[in-house]
């Protein structure tokens, strides 16, 4: 193939994208997720959620009197936009509040317990709010179930804070 058949080749071929790459169209890419601007310059999408402190949600005068003296509630690693816990150094008795990123509760989703709260494994209580799914374990008894009725009182304190 000659060199000047092989330049209108590659003209012909690369003129069509080299147009499109110039052109402005008002689409978005697929994988493009950030926001627009409307016409009056306002973002489409909500706002993104406000981060939250789960040690913020309950207060030591609330946590002492269950774990006794503690270091004051600290982030913890765990599944959740935020994890606290709380911890009685000399009884290991504690407090672990995780608290989900929106959009992790399942619509839909509902309890056996009381005021919405399921109970499983190591009385870890699972409840739903907003659109968040969250945790709270309070553990002073490991041999029974006496420590729900405090966590299902805790877990109505720290709903309306959210």
């Amino acid at each position: 193939m000659k060199r000047s058949t092989l330049a209108v080749v590659c003209l012909v071929l690369l003129a069509p994208m080299a147009a499109a790459c110039g052109s402005n169209t008002d689409t978005q890419a697929p994988d493009d997720r950030s926001p627009r601007a409307s016409a009056s310059g306002e973002p489409n999408a909500a706002a993104p959620a406000k981060k939250v402190d789960a040690c913020a949600l309950l207060k030591p005068e609330e946590v002492t009197p269950i774990i006794g003296e503690n270091d004051g509630g600290r982030p913890d690693a765990g599944v959740g936009e935020s994890v606290c816990l709380w911890e009685n150094p000399d009884t290991y008795h504690s407090i672990t509040l995780s608290i989900g990123s929106p959009g992790t509760a399942v619509p839909g989703q509902s309890s056996s317990g009381p005021d919405g709260i399921s109970f499983g494994s190591g009385n870890m209580a699972e409840f739903i709010i907003d659109d968040r799914a969250c945790t709270l374990q309070v553990v002073t008894s490991v041999t029974d179930d006496s420590d729900r009725p405090t966590t299902t009182r805790l877990v109505g304190l720290i709903r309306p804070r959210l």
